[in-house]
C-alpha cells in the first residue's frame, strides 16, 4: 500500500512538497498512525520473519529527523555487527532513496552532511541540525548522558530491560513535543519484559501492532517463498518467525516446562521427606537460593526461592543458616563451585554444603529428564524461577542467526541454582544395570 504524498518540512524552505513513493504494508501504516496518537508514547511492531521491521524503523527515524530540525534520535541493537550490518545498512539504503527523490525534484539539499562509521561513535548528521546516534545495546552504562527526542530498538527481544528503562529516561523532548520510542522485534517468551509491558500492563502509553510473514504481500515470489519456509523449518520456528506468536520459541531450552502442569500450590504437601538447596551466587548479578523438597517418589519440588542482587557472601551465608535452622534442615546444599568464599563460610558455619557439579549440558539434560518424567514441580510463589524456566535459552552467533549449545547468560540464576542441586544430588544419579536403585530416598 502506498502512502500518498507525505509532507516534509525543510527547515527554512517551507513551500516544497516532495512525494516519497515508498510502499508500506497496512500493518506498517498502523505503526505510523499509532505514533501520532496523543496517549501513545511507546510502540511495539511485533513482526515475524521478513515483516519489514528494520525498514520501518529506518523510515520513522529519517522522517522524524527531516520534519523536526535539530532533533536527536537513537537507533540500537544488541551487538555492533548486528547494528552495522543490519540497522545501519538499511538506514543508508533508505537515505539514498530519499536523496534520489530530492534530486529528481531538483531540491538543492544534501540530507546527510556527515556520516560517522567508526565503532562506538556511529552517527548520522542531517543538514537541518538533526542527528541520529547508532549504538550497540549490551551495557546500559554506555547509554548514560544522552539527551534524546526519540529512540528505536531493533530486535530488543535479545536486549536487557535495563537498556529500555535507561533510554526511557533519556527522551526529554527538547525538540519533539511528544518524544517516543519504537521497538521492532521478533516474538519471544510470554515472560519477557517486552510482553509484560506491551501486552499485559494495560498502560495506554504502550501500543502494540502485530504482524506475520503472511501479511507481507510485497515479498518476491510470495507463495513459493512461504512454502519453502514451511517445508524447511520446524513448528517452533514457524510459530515464532512466520505466525508471529509469543510463547515457546526456537532456542528455548526447557520447552517441556508447562506452567499449567508443573506449577502449583505446594505449601501443604505433607509427603516431602527432606530438603536440599541449590545456590547461584553473584555480587553484581543476582544471588539465588532455591529450596527443593524431595518426596519418596523422587519428585523434586521447588518450594522456596530467595532472589536478591548486591548481596555479599556473608549475607548469603546468613540467609542459608536461617533457612537451615528455622525451616528446612537441609540434607545438602549445592553451591556454584566458583564461589569459594561462600563455600568456605558455609563450611565454617557447619552447614552441609559442597560445590555443585558445573557440567552445563549434562545438568540441563538432567533437568529436562525430570520435567519429562513428571518429577519436577515449582511452587507458584517462586516467581523468578517460573519466569526463567520459560525464558532460558541458548546463545546465538554474533548476528543472532545460528544457535549454539551454550545457554545465554541472561536471567539464568534460578536455572543455574536448580541445575547445581538436581544434577549434583545423588538421589537422581545412582543407577544399577537394571535401573534406579530401589532404596528409599529417605535412606540417603
Amino acid at each position: 500500500m502506498r502512502q500518498a504524498k507525505p509532507w516534509i518540512g525543510w527547515g527554512n524552505i517551507t513551500n516544497i512538497t516532495v512525494e516519497i513513493a515508498r510502499d508500506f504494508l497496512p500493518k506498517q501504516l498502523e505503526v505510523l498512525e499509532a505514533l501520532k496518537e496523543k496517549t501513545t508514547k511507546f510502540v511495539l511492531y511485533s513482526g515475524a520473519f521478513r515483516a519489514g521491521k528494520t525498514l520501518l524503523l529506518a523510515n520513522i527515524a529519517i522522517r522524524t529527523c527531516i520534519e523536526n530540525p535539530g532533533c536527536v534520535g537513537f537507533l540500537g541493537s544488541l551487538t555492533y555487527p548486528q547494528l552495522r550490518d543490519v540497522v545501519f545498512t538499511v538506514f543508508k539504503q533508505e537515505i539514498e532513496y530519499y536523496q534520489k527523490a530530492l534530486d529528481k525534484k531538483g531540491v538543492p539539499i544534501t540530507l546527510i552532511t556527515k556520516l560517522v562509521t567508526s565503532t562506538g561513535a556511529m552517527r548520522a548528521e542531517f543538514w537541518n541540525g538533526s542527528m541520529i546516534h547508532f549504538k550497540a545495546c549490551n551495557d546500559e552504562l554506555k547509554l548514560r548522558g544522552y539527551t534524546l527526542d526519540f529512540f528505536g530498538l531493533d530486535e530488543p527481544i535479545d536486549i536487557d530491560e535495563t537498556i529500555f528503562t535507561q533510554l526511557v529516561g533519556r527522551i526529554s523532548g527538547n525538540v519533539l513535543k511528544k518524544p517516543f520510542g519504537i521497538l521492532t522485534t521478533n516474538p519471544g517468551s510470554e515472560n519477557h519484559w517486552i510482553y509484560r509491558r506491551f501486552f499485559e500492563s494495560g498502560n495506554p502509553k504502550y501500543k502494540t501492532i502485530k504482524t506475520t510473514t503472511y501479511d507481507n504481500k510485497l515479498l518476491p515470489d510470495y507463495g513459493e517463498y512461504i512454502k519453502s519456509l514451511q517445508e524447511n523449518f520446524d513448528d517452533d520456528w514457524i510459530k515464532r518467525f512466520l505466525d508471529g506468536d509469543w510463547g515457546a520459541f526456537s532456542g528455548q531450552i526447557y520447552k517441556e516446562f508447562n506452567p499449567s502442569v508443573h506449577v502449583g500450590d505446594f505449601t501443604k504437601r505433607d509427603d516431602i521427606k527432606y530438603y536440599i538447596a541449590g545456590v547461584d551466587y553473584g555480587t553484581r548479578n543476582a544471588c539465588c537460593i532455591l529450596t527443593i523438597g524431595v518426596t519418596d517418589k523422587r519428585e523434586a519440588i521447588v518450594v522456596d526461592e530467595w532472589y536478591h542482587s548486591g548481596k555479599t557472601s556473608r549475607e548469603t551465608c546468613e540467609r542459608l543458616k536461617y533457612l537451615d535452622s528455622k525451616r528446612y534442615h537441609y540434607r545438602k546444599i549445592f553451591v556454584d563451585p566458583a564461589s569459594l568464599d561462600l563455600i568456605t563460610q558455609c563450611k565454617q558455619a557447619k552447614l552441609p554444603v559442597e560445590g555443585g557439579e558445573n557440567k552445563v549440558e549434562p545438568g540441563i539434560a538432567k533437568v529436562k529428564s525430570l520435567i519429562k518424567k513428571g518429577l519436577l514441580f515449582i511452587d507458584k510463589h517462586c516467581l523468578y524461577t517460573i519466569k526463567e524456566m520459560q525464558s532460558y535459552r541458548y546463545e546465538r552467533d554474533k548476528l543472532n542467526h545460528n544457535p549454539s549449545e551454550k545457554p545465554l547468560k541472561v536471567d539464568d540464576h534460578s536455572c543455574d541454582a536448580l541445575r547445581y542441586a538436581l544434577f549434583s544430588f545423588k538421589a537422581w544419579k545412582i543407577r544399577t544395570r537394571i535401573g534406579w536403585v530401589k532404596q528409599s530416598l529417605w535412606d540417603y
